[in-house]
């Protein structure tokens, strides 16, 4: 199977799930009236996945036979952020949101971030202050705690 194939079957692949992510999270009730309510932040990322997968399959579609190469730090820079992902969600409860948040982001951003177009001050300082914004959205403006874990914020 050629790269393009291999592409648009993906494509096609992720579109079918973030669809099924989305039909199902309709399903979920909500439990106050005008309430986010639990169903909200799977029908956005299943959404953004359907979109982000519609334009990988529009990109693949355009591109010509052989064109599709994926470099060996693409396919590291891919397991480096899902073992980096299974450990912030292994964290996440006894480390809490805003520390395991900030390491995360950081590491991540070190994964993704070409060498040459790394700037460490500005890494950290999206690290501790994309956390704290989100914190400060959901635990005073929509009320909904997040786990506080070891230091107790």
């Amino acid at each position: 199977m050629t790269d393009k194939k291999k592409n648009i079957l993906t494509s096609i692949l992720f579109l079918a799930f973030g669809a099924f992510v989305f039909y199902e999270a309709s399903a979920i009730p909500l439990v106050m009236k005008n309430d986010v309510g639990s169903a909200f932040f799977p029908k956005v990322i299943s959404g953004a996945m359907m979109v982000v997968a519609v334009i990988r399959l529009v990109m693949a579609l355009r591109e010509k036979e052989g064109e599709a190469k994926a470099s060996d730090s693409d396919l590291k820079g891919g397991w480096e952020t899902i073992l980096l992902l299974c450990v912030y969600v292994l964290a996440f409860q006894p480390v809490g949101f805003i520390l395991d948040t900030i390491v995360f982001l950081f590491l991540e951003m070190l994964v993704l971030t070409p060498k040459e177009k790394r700037s460490l001050p500005l890494l950290g300082g999206l690290s501790i202050v994309v956390p704290l914004i989100i914190y400060t959205l959901f635990v005073y403006v929509i009320n909904t705690p997040l786990p506080k874990g070891l230091f107790g914020f």
